[in-house]
């Protein structure tokens, strides 16, 4: 078993490389989002980013932002052309950017989040949010597939996508994997319900997210042991 932790986009990306190797930690989730970890501003400093890894004998791998909503269902047409984009259209090519970018760096695996579905929404438009989140999935999975990159998709609360929305993902899209968030299993809920994404993923299971919080609505990411979750009871499974 390895442990990784996650670096903050607001710092410089070589000194958090080298402040969690000090930690003791195996590997670096390099989440790719502005200000200073960007695809544009990881590409600009890609060698010595590989060079600092490998001295460091720490692996990386890659985390797309939340907020890219691939499910978003503002069109609007630019004119003369009348050509129609979207707002997931430019995400979607936004994600496809970060795994290309991933793979420069040599990262083989790149967690993603799927849309977060309001109670309102679903009801209203729910399947189409995620028929367009399916549609887009398929295109970037399969560019990872092309790079030797596997894309993982990682849960968020019950309400915002459900057990059932994640098991229709996975028979639509075989070649996706799952990271289990342990914290945000427990947001929303009385209790805690990784055993159940454990049970029913298990065979798709290929990374772990392990932060604390309190319940509730709050996605504290507090550490182990700060909040209410056990974890000795979910990570015995």
């Amino acid at each position: 078993m390895k442990f990784g932790a996650m670096n903050s986009p607001s710092t410089d990306v070589l000194t958090e490389l080298r402040a969690i190797s000090a930690m003791g930690f195996n590997f670096v989730e390099l989440t790719v989002e502005q200000p200073k970890a960007s695809p544009e501003a990881l590409k600009r400093i890609r060698d010595e980013i590989v060079h600092t890894a490998k001295s460091l004998k720490i692996q990386l791998l890659g985390h797309i932002p939340w907020s890219f909503e691939l499910g978003h269902p503002y069109q609007q047409t630019i004119f003369p052309y009348h050509q129609s984009i979207g707002v997931a259209q430019i995400h979607g090519r936004r994600i496809e950017e970060a795994i290309k970018t991933c793979h420069e760096l040599g990262i083989k695996k790149v967690t993603v989040h799927p849309p977060m579905l309001t109670a309102e929404t679903r009801r209203s438009e729910g399947r189409r949010v995620i028929k367009q989140f399916e549609e887009a999935a398929n295109i970037f999975v399969s560019t990872a597939k092309s790079l030797g990159c596997t894309v993982l998709i990682e849960n968020l609360d019950e309400e915002a996508f459900t057990m059932k929305d994640f098991e229709q993902l996975f028979v639509e899209i075989p070649e996706l994997r799952f990271t289990l968030d342990i914290g945000h299993a427990n947001i929303g809920r009385l209790e805690n319900n990784s055993l159940e994404y454990i049970q029913r993923f298990r065979d798709r299971l290929s990374h772990i997210h392990l932060s604390d919080n309190l319940g509730g609505y709050g996605d504290l990411h507090l550490p182990l042991g700060a909040g209410m979750i056990d974890f000795a009871k979910i990570l015995k499974r």
